[in-house]
């Protein structure tokens, strides 16, 4: 995935008589590696991302309009503390900072928390002031800012003033159409107790609200910084929130900092890092809990001294209509639906292991109009067919073959019979009882013999056990077809199916065996394909004379089921592994659904 990485960094920019702390963000277009992705949640999420992400010509834009208004505004202040008498003195412009009329600018909003989306054309900085900001100081702010960027980029940017809004909008004729907006800002305005205009203040000071809500947003800022920009998953699902509110007008209240607080509270609160489905469905899973009731929690605002929630501006309707449509949310991400949440079309991933390219089974049928016909005779099957029909519908949420059994006979008991084996190399044995029926199984671990058992089970009771099958052919040199038919282990990569070991028909590890049989084997890499997301390996061993190869999507792998195809070849009575069984071999368990790893989420925002 090409992403484009915002880095926001803390600088220090020396005005004469200042040193004051300027946001700049740094705009960098690589190949950035994302964040690991285990199930279709992630990959809807993730794919949804990509589309929204603002391209490179955007951000190219935009950190052009912002880098060329920050350096004018650094001219314009060392031009307004020069004496009047137009002498500049070295000595007290290097004292004291606070008595600069302009003491800073700051980059706020979505650019400094790195949120931008596709067609986000409105940009905000915030400049402070040494004293309240009047009417008057803010036409000398835009007069000198117009002749600098006229200096800058002769004939590109347009510069208006706002005096109502407090605030200074420079927009940009050339390229992108981006509006840039300076809100004029001084921390005198919150200490000031009263919420009217005081006598010592001067007659065309700007509005205190809007002033404030300007210091608002360099708090909120800062905040993002500290609690969500290195946050698991969380600068994706806000902009995928963002993205939301923009479709869905029911959701467009929610926009802007509230929606950045629940993202936060949804995601902190886990006790697991989560990858981006994860974490999206757990915000709307706490939007659909009622937390925006009247009646619910609500959310309080951490940049506020005093008890403020940050929904307050919501209506009752308004809050029970994105709690309504966040619970329908849920319903469509339940049956596999989460395409229709994210506004995107229906892409399989790929085709189930029943249906050819066409789609179609193994009579020819098209599997879309089978469908239809289930809701006319669902009634005719009993609890047993019931599951393994839901089972092959939700087959792509990769269910392990334990939460399977465990949806058809809950809370079974799994035991430990026996530990086998050096310490370097154990091997367990789980057992399990039901129906007056014992079934045991060997795994390299307590879980992969867990799995393994359960998948018996499975296998056992007729039902799915969630393993997908791959087919790799491998020919040896001489090129026969009964050699390459040896070599075809079947099974699907470890990342995606979360299955068991491999294991010969003896329990063993293939390459362990194979080693007994045959000392000092030469493993070769003999071919890497695919991405960097999606790596394919194709090991090849020499045995008697006979080279077997065999594909994984890592080299430990791809080296077990080498060794596993030369055992079925040479040694197909003792020790090989028929293909019955073959099909159900499982790999090694890393985690499962219920307990994923942190994705790698690219960091766009840091302060210092």
């Amino acid at each position: 995935m090409i992403s484009c990485v915002i880095t926001v960094c803390t600088i220090y920019l020396c005005f004469p008589l200042l040193q004051c702390e300027l946001s700049l963000s740094v705009f960098s277009v690589k190949e950035a590696s994302s964040p690991q992705v285990r199930t279709p949640y992630d990959r809807h999420v993730m794919a949804k991302h990509s589309e929204v992400y603002p391209s490179t010509e955007e951000l190219e834009a935009v950190q052009k309009i912002v880098s060329h208004v920050e350096c004018a505004l650094k001219t314009v202040s060392d031009q307004m503390d020069i004496p009047k008498d137009g002498q500049e003195s070295t000595e007290a412009q290097s004292t004291d900072p606070q008595e600069r009329v302009l003491r800073g600018v700051m980059r706020v909003g979505l650019v400094a928390k790195g949120l931008l989306l596709k067609g986000d054309k409105d940009l905000e900085l915030v400049l402070l002031c040494s004293n309240k900001p009047t009417i008057n100081l803010l036409q000398q702010v835009a007069e000198k800012l117009t002749a600098q960027l006229e200096s800058i980029s002769a004939e590109t940017y347009t510069v208006s003033q706002c005096p109502g809004d407090a605030s200074i909008v420079v927009t940009s004729t050339k390229e992108l159409a981006l509006t840039l907006t300076i809100h004029l800002t001084s921390p005198l305005v919150r200490t000031e107790q009263e919420k009217t205009r005081t006598v010592n203040d001067p007659p065309d000071v700007l509005d205190r609200q809007k002033c404030l809500t300007a210091l608002a947003s360099l708090r909120h800022a800062k905040w993002f910084q500290a609690k969500v920009s290195d946050l698991s998953s969380a600068v994706v699902v806000i902009r995928i929130m963002r993205d939301l509110c923009n479709r869905v007008p029911t959701w467009m209240p929610l926009s802007g900092w509230p929606l950045e607080l629940l993202v936060e509270k949804a995601i902190c609160t886990s006790e697991r890092p989560m990858g981006a489905g994860e974490s999206f469905r757990r915000v709307l899973e706490c939007v659909a809990s009622g937390i925006l009731l009247e009646d619910g929690p609500g959310i309080k605002d951490p940049c506020e001294k005093e008890t403020v929630d940050a929904t307050e501006n919501l209506t009752l309707q308004q809050r029970e209509d994105i709690t309504q449509s966040a619970q329908f949310a849920l319903r469509q991400c339940a049956f596999g639906q989460m395409h229709k949440v994210l506004g995107r079309d229906y892409k399989p991933i790929k085709p189930r292991k029943n249906m050819g390219a066409s789609g179609k089974d193994s009579t020819g049928t098209s599997v879309s109009k089978i469908f239809p016909l289930f809701k006319s005779f669902i009634h005719c099957f009993n609890e047993k067919d019931l599951l393994c029909l839901v089972s092959c519908i939700t087959d792509d949420f990769s269910m392990n073959a334990v939460m399977r059994l465990n949806q058809y006979r809950p809370g079974l008991e799994y035991r430990l019979t026996s530990q086998t084996g050096p310490v370097h190399e154990p091997v367990f044995t789980m057992a399990v009882d039901l129906n007056g029926k014992t079934y045991e199984a060997t795994g390299p671990s307590k879980r992969a013999a867990k799995l393994n058992v359960a998948t018996k089970v499975l296998q056992d009771l007729g039902l799915p056990t969630g393993s997908e099958l791959k087919s790799e052919s491998s020919v040896d040199s001489e090129g026969t077809q009964e050699s390459a038919k040896a070599a075809t282990p079947s099974s699907a990569t470890s990342e995606e199916s979360g299955q068991g070991p491999i294991l010969t028909k003896n329990g063993k590890n293939p390459v362990m065996e194979l080693n007994e049989k045959r000392r000092s084997l030469k493993y070769e890499l003999s071919a890497e394909t695919g991405g960097s997301h999606e790596k394919c390996f194709v090991m090849e061993v020499e045995v008697d004379g006979q080279k077997f190869k065999g594909r994984g999507s890592n080299k430990k792998e791809a080296k077990a089921y080498a060794a596993l195809a030369a055992l079925e070849k040479l040694f197909p009575d003792d020790n090989g592994v028929s293909n019955t069984n073959r099909n159900y071999s499982k790999k090694k368990v890393t985690y499962t659904d219920m307990v994923t790893t942190q994705p790698l989420a690219p960091k766009n925002v840091s302060f210092k």
